[in-house]
């Protein structure tokens, strides 16, 4: 299995809405069943243009991309991480298709 990278935006609306809170909870969450971060690393995005769905949060190189969560969606999402759930799909899907596949690009992009 590769590692996982999970990005947590911290754009304006993000921000506003709690995403440095929900950043730290899901960092927790992980490092209880993951404390060596061998299988998934949570960092913080700068902004993803998905201001009006925020807070979003996206699973590299899996292409999941989450928005409008909550702390509360935060156990589910990390039992996908690390167990053998599904994508929780009510959290996708909300993002205009151009702005995911520019997420997507940018961070295929060697640089």
């Amino acid at each position: 299995m590769s590692q996982k990278l999970v990005y947590v935006c911290e754009g304006g609306d993000c921000t506003e809405r709690g995403s440095g809170d929900l950043f730290e909870k899901m960092r927790e969450l992980l490092l209880a069943r993951d404390p060596e971060e061998a299988q998934v690393r949570v960092r913080r995005y700068p902004c993803f243009g998905g201001c009006e769905v925020a807070i979003n949060v996206t699973v590299y190189p899996d292409k999941i991309f989450y928005s409008q969560v909550t702390p509360e969606d935060l156990p589910e999402i990390v039992e996908n991480l690390l167990g053998d759930a599904a994508p929780v799909e009510r959290l996708t899907g909300a993002v205009q298709p151009d702005v995911e596949e520019m997420v997507w690009m940018l961070l295929d992009s060697p640089y």
